[in-house]
C-alpha cells in the first residue's frame, strides 16, 4: 500500500485567529454602521450573510423572523467580496471565509496555536480541532493532551491530510465498514418511510448516504483532482457536523427515555 506523504504547501496568512480579525477589522473600517461590535455578533452576521447568499429571497420567509434586514446582510456581503477580492485576489469566497476560515474563532486555543505556527494547515487544523472533551468522552484536561499526541504523531511521520482525517474518524468511532446487510438496511428504511407517507422527506437522508457509498465503491483515486478535493473536503467538514448534531440529539433522547424507565 502506497503511503501518503504531506505535501508542502504555502502559508495562508489568513487562515490564523489573527487573519480573520484583520477581515473583522476592515470590515468595520469599511461600513461600521453596519457591523457589531462584538466579535460574537459579527460571527452571527456573517453566518447570516453565508446564508442569504445560498438561498433566494422566497426562502427567507420562513421561519423565525430574521434578526438582520435582508437589505443589510447584502451590504455586507458586498464589502466582504471586496475585501477578500482584494487582499487575496479572489482566492477566497465569501462562502468559504464565512464557513472554514470562520470557525478558526471557535477552534480550541491549542490547534488555534498550530494554525499560528503554520503547524497545519486549515483544513488539518478542523480535523483535529473535532477531537473535543465532548467527542471523546473525556475530561476537558484530558482532550488537549490527546489533541497534541495526535498533532505530534502527524507532523513526526509528515502525514497527509487524509491520513489526519482518518486518525481522527478512529478515534471518535467513526470508521464504520459498511456490510451489504446493513446497505439493504438502509433501503428497507427507505422503502418503509414512503410506505407510510410519500410526501416525507427524511427518506432523502438515507437516499444521499446511500449514493455516498456507492459513489465510494466506484471512484478511482485517478478520478479526483485538487479542486474537486478541496470542494469535498469542505462539504465533508459541513456534513460530519450535521451528522454529529443528529448523533447527539439520539442520544440525549435515548438518556430521556432510560430515566422514564428507571
Amino acid at each position: 500500500m502506497r503511503t501518503q506523504r504531506r505535501r508542502t504547501r504555502r502559508p495562508d496568512s489568513f487562515a490564523t485567529p489573527d487573519g480573520v480579525h484583520a477581515v473583522f477589522r476592515a470590515l468595520r473600517d469599511r461600513c461600521p454602521t453596519l457591523i457589531p461590535s462584538s466579535d460574537k455578533d459579527l460571527m452571527k452576521l456573517l453566518e447570516a450573510v453565508r446564508h442569504v447568499e445560498r438561498h433566494p429571497a422566497s426562502d427567507t420567509r420562513r421561519g423565525r423572523p430574521a434578526r438582520w434586514q435582508r437589505e443589510t446582510l447584502l451590504e455586507v456581503a458586498r464589502h466582504l467580496r471586496a475585501i477578500l477580492e482584494r487582499e487575496t485576489s479572489g482566492r477566497i469566497s465569501l462562502q468559504s471565509f464565512a464557513g472554514p476560515y470562520l470557525r478558526i474563532l471557535s477552534f480550541p486555543s491549542d490547534v488555534q496555536a498550530t494554525l499560528s505556527a503554520g503547524q497545519l494547515n486549515l483544513s488539518e487544523a478542523t480535523q483535529l480541532a473535532r477531537l473535543t472533551a465532548e467527542r471523546l468522552e473525556v475530561t476537558s484536561q484530558k482532550a488537549p493532551a490527546v489533541r497534541a499526541e495526535v498533532l505530534r504523531a502527524h507532523l513526526t511521520m509528515k502525514g497527509s491530510q487524509s491520513t489526519l482525517r482518518a486518525r481522527v474518524q478512529e478515534l471518535l468511532g467513526e470508521v464504520v465498514e459498511v456490510s451489504s446487510e446493513a446497505m439493504a438496511r438502509v433501503v428497507q428504511k427507505v422503502d418503509e418511510l414512503l410506505e407510510i407517507d410519500a410526501s416525507d422527506k427524511r427518506h432523502l437522508f438515507y437516499e444521499e448516504m446511500k449514493r455516498l457509498f456507492y459513489a465510494m465503491r466506484e471512484i478511482q483515486p485517478e478520478d479526483i483532482d485538487d479542486e474537486s478535493l478541496s470542494e469535498f473536503m469542505r462539504a465533508a467538514d459541513q456534513l460530519s457536523s450535521t451528522i454529529y448534531a443528529i448523533e447527539m440529539k439520539r442520544q440525549k433522547r435515548e438518556r430521556k427515555m432510560q430515566k422514564i424507565l428507571i
